[in-house]
């Protein structure tokens, strides 16, 4: 219903309102609290009387273990601020909820929206609901008052039963219809304020008595009389009984000031505009008259015609750098609507407010929108390649583009120190301006221990020197030892050098005057 007809009219909003009291009202007496009232959990039947669904989460005064302490249970967007701060919950809690769904049916939308649920019930706790009449200015003000009571932060500041809220809302039922509410003064038609006198009741005063010895004053009585005559015709003529023809004043309100200018002027009245601010009619409308609809005038008179100049205007807040849903409700609260647009920025993390349109401080219609220009984040650049670069060139290449630098060493001999071996990311592609770029810069390698081959076969020799990172070349010579036998190494053994420094080993070749073939030493290896 909310979302297909929204906003709903007052008294129908009203209506469902107190159905909804009513089934709560009876789970309180029997010490049931609901926790979870929201549109979902209210089903409309075939004859149009609502029934409340749904006590799932309910808790019952007499089971206050049924929940651990301090956990937070229910919908956020209808959430009590005790509810979100997970202390205990009554009647009132139920109470906010209901002013949060009456709020929905008034206005199309809840007063505590947007992003995770988590901030929605820190909005609950901590931020004022706008006003209804803002959201939706066809609300009257005795309802208006109702639902902000309703969403009273303190649960004793708001209505602390069901049937305490049902009863102000059949009071403002009553207002609203003609049936009851409350009294008010009304002004009799046609009254302008204005202090009349008013012609006597009687002609004269009595005939005086009759002079002693029964001689009438005649003279005297005749003179009296037409004495209170003139008296009367001037009066008369002074309340314009004797004046021009009078006309009534017509109804204009709700009319485009054209019309009702028209309307009067046709009626024998001369208008006389005047723009007044109204945040309930629309701009450019006819309010009403002075004097009022229903008047006696003398045709001709000037009659002050008050037109609606719209609600007026409101300065714009300064939301910068705020986040989104905050930045909404400060507009909001001013009586602004809220557009947003994205613009990237190298200084305002994404989702917070770059600027508003128009600008923060400047007077702007309330009800027209405000921009809010949220932050994309940082602008994608090209990454520049800096790889077989120096490190100090590469370093002061990316700061120039907007980028921060990381730098990871690596020990290499195939590169010289300080030259950048790899990037991160890779040169050619885009990324955030301000975002870090890795760089892998050649480093010397730490030196390694010579291990010792003396002893061991030529082959055995080679493989355990290039093990460890050394070059190999080798010698012969003349020895006791078995041929092929490593019989020295220069450096020695346990000697630290660098990696791919040259060993040479000596290899013998036998003792003196042996015939057999020598086999070959090996060959000199590279890296």
């Amino acid at each position: 219903m909310i979302r297909g007809r929204a906003p709903l009219p007052p008294l129908e909003a009203i209506d469902n309102a107190q159905q909804i009291l009513a089934a709560l009202g009876a789970a309180h007496k029997r010490d049931v609290v609901h926790r979870d009232v929201k549109p979902q959990n209210v089903l409309v039947a075939e004859d149009g009387h609502l029934k409340v669904t749904d006590f799932g989460i309910a808790r019952a005064g007499a089971e206050s273990d049924m929940t651990e302490a301090g956990s937070v249970i229910g919908t956020a967007q209808y959430l009590s601020p005790e509810q979100a701060r997970g202390d205990d919950v009554t009647a009132a809690s139920d109470c906010y909820a209901v002013g949060i769904v009456l709020y929905e049916m008034l206005t199309g939308r809840v007063p505590f929206d947007g992003g995770p649920p988590v901030a929605v019930a820190m909005k609950q706790i901590s931020d004022e609901p706008v006003s209804p009449r803002i959201v939706e200015p066809s609300v009257p003000r005795e309802l208006e008052a109702v639902v902000l009571r309703s969403l009273a932060k303190r649960p004793s500041e708001r209505y602390r039963t069901a049937e305490e809220m049902s009863r102000a809302l059949a009071e403002v039922r009553g207002v609203l219809d003609g049936t009851g509410g409350t009294t008010r003064v009304i002004p009799a038609a046609g009254d302008t304020g204005r202090t009349r006198v008013m012609p006597p009741s009687r002609v004269g005063p009595p005939p005086p008595p009759e002079a002693p010895g029964g001689r009438k004053r005649w003279p005297l009585i005749v003179g009296i009389a037409v004495l209170v005559l003139a008296l009367a015709v001037g009066a008369f003529a002074l309340l314009g009984g004797g004046g021009g023809e009078k006309v009534t004043v017509p109804s204009v309100a709700g009319l485009t000031s054209e019309a009702a200018q028209r309307a009067l002027t046709d009626a024998g009245l001369e208008p006389l505009v005047q723009t007044v601010t109204d945040p309930e009619v629309a701009e450019g409308t006819a309010i009403d008259t002075d004097p009022p609809v229903g008047s006696e005038v003398d045709e001709g008179s000037t009659v002050t015609l008050r037109v609606s100049g719209g609600p007026g205007d409101a300065t714009v807040p300064d939301v910068a750098e705020q986040e989104e849903a905050a930045a909404t409700s400060a507009l909001w609260r001013e009586g602004f609507e809220v557009g947003t647009r994205e613009e990237s920025s190298d200084d305002i993390d994404e989702g917070f407010v770059i600027r508003t349109e128009p600008a923060a401080g400047a007077q702007a219609p309330r009800g027209s929108t405000v921009t809010l220009v949220l932050s994309s984040g940082a602008e994608d650049v090209n990454v520049p390649n800096v790889t077989r670069l120096d490190r100090a060139t590469a370093e002061q290449t990316l700061t120039g583009r907007g980028f921060l630098v990381r730098v990871a060493n690596r020990e290499t001999t195939d590169f010289a120190a300080g030259i950048v071996i790899e990037q991160d990311p890779s040169g050619g592609t885009t990324a955030p301006r301000g975002s870090a770029v890795t760089l892998t810069v050649a480093v010397a390698p730490s030196n390694v221990s010579v291990p010792e081959v003396i002893g061991l076969d030529a082959g055995s020799a080679v493989a355990e020197l290039e093990g460890a990172g050394l070059r190999v070349t080798s010698d012969t010579a003349d020895d006791d030892a078995p041929q092929g036998t490593v019989i020295d190494q220069e450096p020695g053994p346990g000697a630290g050098v660098a990696p791919g420094t040259r060993v040479v080993i000596t290899v013998s070749n036998g003792p003196p005057g042996t015939t057999s073939a020598v086999p070959p030493p090996p060959p000199t290896t590279t890296p």
